[in-house]
């Protein structure tokens, strides 16, 4: 904006006054050296004052429509700017829940909206698949209990497929209402997010702020703003989820090849030591001396078989969790454990903000997660297990509880082996600490708090 205009708008004000009056005057002087007529002082003044009046109100009332329309210039200037950066940061991401957290968090900024939330609509795009939140602190969202499933006021707007302003949730008579200890919302800004005609989402922004951070209702101008960008987030929502997709597919055919590697290399060279001590075991009676040396040379092989094992682990451990995100981690290896076992496997994880762990903390705290729920599987003697990954108020904690026989009697640490020591030292590595305690009712718990980056503590 041009740095003069506010100097220049005070100035045309001023004119906008003064010429009227002083044109008038002039008028009234030519009239009286051209025309000689006898002037009623008295009346002119009144003439002068009427005008003068006059002019200031018409002013007035000119301006205050200049100044709404430059306000509202401003804003959509500033708007369109947030739009512009909003879409770039979008591009630079491709994490899919990392992709969605910036969506619902940039909209909340492009309308001042006090509070958003994303829905990501299931296969079916009649039920709500995922729940993000922007606004709310974690012990906010934790008290409202399960997400949406669709009903009222927002399945409403999902079944007819429509953007909605609403001034007043609370008198909208698809409203149902809200669950207890939910924040009061007023206003509503409903915009579903659509590719290639398919409705993938429907973003919701509630409690629009002014200037003055009072709350007002959205204008049709955060409705427009909202509808762009809305068609900007579901190409970046797409490019994450095709990203995750072939992140899988690498992952399937890694599997595959690491599958055909073991069974055309070990275990065909552990056939054939089975083989050997066969034939070894048949020779020990007959010619002990050929067992012997058979039996050596097995020795050697199932070394050799021993260091590909090896090899293999050293280079598959470590990549299993590389480049993974936290809470979809906790999720695999919980989906793991009830694939193999019947234990009942309830997992609670929230969103972690991509920076507030770096990725060897990431690795760290899923190998502690792996390690905990192996030993939980093999010894615990449990029908069910929960996982509750949370963002506290400076930590990351992640808590595993099962209902199992418990620390085992005159051993503290519940665990044998060198199963205890790793996680320690892995919690060590992460910059955390780890916990083994008894579980509420019976089994254990074990709890690892990983300190967040310095950095995002003010958030």
């Amino acid at each position: 904006m041009n740095p003069f205009l506010p100097l220049s708008t005070r100035f045309l004000r001023v004119l906008a006054i003064v010429a009227p009056v002083l044109f008038w005057a002039g008028v009234l002087g030519v009239r009286s050296l051209l025309f000689h007529e006898e002037r009623n002082p008295a009346g002119d003044i009144f003439a002068l004052l009427t005008i003068g009046i006059g002019a200031t109100l018409f002013s007035f009332w000119i301006f205050r429509i200049v100044d709404r329309q430059e306000e509202e210039s401003r804003r959509r200037s500033q708007q369109l700017a947030l739009l512009h950066d909003a879409a770039i940061a979008l591009t630079t991401e491709l994490d899919l829940n990392t992709v969605m957290q910036k969506v619902v968090d940039l909209a909340r900024e492009l309308v001042s909206a006090k509070y958003g939330a994303l829905a990501i609509m299931a296969p079916d795009e009649k039920t709500i698949e995922q729940f993000l939140t922007s606004g709310l602190l974690p012990q906010e969202r934790a008290q409202i209990g399960a997400p949406p499933r669709g009903h009222g006021l927002l399945g409403a707007l999902i079944h007819d497929g429509a953007l909605a302003r609403v001034p007043n949730i609370a008198q909208d008579e698809r409203s149902v209402g809200f669950p207890p200890k939910h924040p009061p919302m007023r206003a509503l800004l409903g915009v579903p997010i659509r590719f290639k005609g398919r409705v993938i989402g429907n973003l919701y922004m509630t409690d629009k702020l002014d200037a003055q951070t009072r709350p007002t209702i959205f204008s049709r101008q955060d409705q427009e703003v909202l509808e762009m960008f809305a068609t900007q987030a579901a190409i970046a929502i797409e490019n994450a989820q095709l990203y995750r997709q072939k992140q899988q597919l690498v992952v399937l055919q890694e599997r595959e090849r690491f599958g055909m590697d073991l069974h055309d290399g070990i275990i065909q060279s552990i056939y054939a030591i089975g083989l050997a001590l066969e034939d070894a075991q048949a020779r020990i009676t007959e010619d002990p001396d050929a067992a012997a040396a058979r039996v050596h040379h097995v020795i050697l092989e199932l070394n050799d078989v021993i260091r590909d094992i090896r090899n293999y682990i050293l280079e598959l451990r470590p990549q299993r969790f590389q480049g993974r995100d936290l809470k979809r981690g906790v999720e695999e290896l919980a989906r793991d454990l009830r694939a193999n076992t019947f234990l009942d496997v309830t997992v609670t994880a929230d969103n972690i903000e991509p920076n507030a762990l770096t990725p060897e903390q990431t690795v760290e705290i899923l190998h502690v997660a792996q390690e905990a729920l192996s030993n939980v599987r093999k010894h615990a003697r449990a029908s069910a297990v929960e996982l509750d990954l949370i963002r506290d108020a400076d930590a990351v904690v992640l808590m595993i509880e099962d209902n199992g026989i418990g620390l085992a009697k005159g051993r503290p640490d519940g665990f044998g082996g060198n199963g205890l020591p790793n996680m320690k030292e892995r919690a060590r590595a992460a910059g955390g600490e780890l916990v083994l305690e008894p579980g509420e009712h019976t089994g254990t718990r074990v709890v690892l708090r990983v300190p967040i980056a310095r950095h995002l503590l003010a958030f």
